[in-house]
């Protein structure tokens, strides 16, 4: 328990600090007066000032702000000055798209540079072969006879040598009984095998698909990569977690996932814990992970996130007057109404799969 509690309070004390470094850098950069830098949701618990700007600590752990002269923030402040000449509204449209996405794109960074050295000081994992390292116990291959060891060499009466190819064909039956035959030692066995049906989310469409699955695992190789490759292995990688939220998403509005499969803050938790446990590569990566995915929902057109700033941002553009700071403020206190709602739920979720569910 205290391992999971201290490795969900790095994870999110990384991530925030960053995000919110990401905001404040911008804003000094674009010459705006800072003068809240807070890891952590009011209530304060402790802080100091420093120049012009009070750096703070505050007692919920979920995230953090910078607040802005001339800004309605998470401070729902009615009284803020929209005639300081130094203020955020004061700025021209292009710096306050570059202050509220500045954040994100640090979430990306950080992501990005974590996946490059990771790839470098470890190199690439690749599956290779179809030697099994693995067979899940109560799977179909353990049913079917199949030990770690062996070497699959047919499915379907067709001959596979490499483990791209034993997943197509293994995918591309759910549900269906076939014939595989595999090697032990100088021994030739076969047997009728039936692959489970799995929803797998496709990250072209945003829906699920149907694929069969055995419960084996084959051998990995490992390329040695150099600095210059290594970053575009970590473009990728972002890449990659950024398709996943974005077809997570379409899937969310389409029907084809629901509330249930998202992950909260108990889910991340645990998350955290186990990937600690599982070795200090395995927790960075996770780290950058969260970080991808945490960038992706501020990026959303929710009020209270930056992408519900960037939103406030075009209507003014468009309108060519600024919104009501009360209409502002309003409007983003039942967005906050509704994330904490959001939360509840997702946590409630959460608590049944972590506590209430045997698997």
């Amino acid at each position: 328990m205290a391992t999971t509690i201290i490795s969900f309070v790095v994870v999110i004390g990384i991530i925030v600090f960053v995000h919110e470094l990401g905001h404040f850098l911008a804003a000094k950069l674009s010459g705006v007066r800072v003068e809240v830098f807070s890891l952590g949701f009011p209530p304060k618990m402790i802080g100091h000032k420093f120049g012009e700007t009070e750096y703070q600590l505050a007692w919920i752990p979920l995230g953090g702000y910078v607040k802005m002269s001339g800004m309605s923030d998470e401070s729902f402040d009615e009284t803020i000055d929209l005639k300081d000449p130094r203020g955020y509204t004061a700025q021209p449209f292009g710096k306050k798209v570059f202050i509220i996405t500045a954040g994100v794109v640090m979430n990306i960074i950080l992501a990005f540079v974590i996946y490059a050295l990771l790839t470098w000081y470890g190199g690439v994992a690749k599956l290779s072969g179809t030697a099994l390292t693995l067979v899940s116990s109560y799977s179909p291959a353990e049913q079917a006879g199949l030990k770690v060891g062996d070497v699959i060499v047919e499915i379907a009466g067709q001959p596979v040598t490499e483990w791209e190819q034993l997943t197509e064909r293994i995918r591309a039956l759910p549900g269906q009984s076939t014939v595989i035959g595999w090697k032990r030692g100088d021994s030739l066995m076969s047997a009728q095998i039936t692959p489970t049906s799995t929803s797998e989310l496709n990250l072209s469409t945003g829906k699920s698909d149907t694929v069969g699955k055995i419960g084996v695992l084959g051998s990995f190789t490992t390329e040695v990569v150099g600095p210059i490759k290594s970053l575009g292995y970590g473009a990728a990688q972002v890449w990659f977690v950024i398709r996943i939220n974005v077809a997570s998403v379409l899937a969310l509005f389409s029907g084809n996932a629901h509330l249930s499969d998202l992950t909260g803050p108990i889910g991340i938790a645990k998350l955290s814990g186990e990937s600690a446990r599982s070795g200090w590569m395995n927790f960075v990566s996770f780290i950058a992970m969260i970080s991808v995915s945490i960038g992706f929902l501020n990026i959303m057109p929710v009020p209270m996130l930056d992408g519900g700033h960037l939103v406030f941002m075009v209507i003014e553009a468009i309108i060519r007057k600024q919104i009501p700071e009360k209409i502002k403020i309003n409007i983003m206190k039942v967005g906050l109404a509704a994330l904490i709602m959001l939360v509840a739920l997702v946590s409630y979720h959460d608590i049944v799969r972590v506590f209430l569910t045997k698997e």
